[in-house]
């Protein structure tokens, strides 16, 4: 696994963990802070994910589909 999945991955969990306290949080004001940073966690994970997908797709470029062979040219 690469280190930008890694770190996405990371990042998941870091914002999975911070929704779970703001689920437990009695304190409205402290809820919507903690919501405010699962919020960006998960932003930021999303970002490195898809950098990931960038990078991977720029190494293994799409091999360009050849021109069809006329139907004529079987026979």
């Amino acid at each position: 696994e690469s280190g930008s999945f890694l770190r996405a991955k990371f990042w998941h969990e870091r914002a999975e963990e911070v929704w779970s306290m703001a689920s437990q949080m009695p304190d409205p004001e402290a809820k919507s802070t903690l919501v405010e940073i699962a919020e960006r966690y998960d932003a930021l994970a999303d970002d490195m994910a898809a950098r990931e997908a960038t990078l991977h797709h720029n190494e293994n470029p799409p091999v360009p589909d050849k021109d069809p062979i006329p139907s004529d040219a079987l026979l």
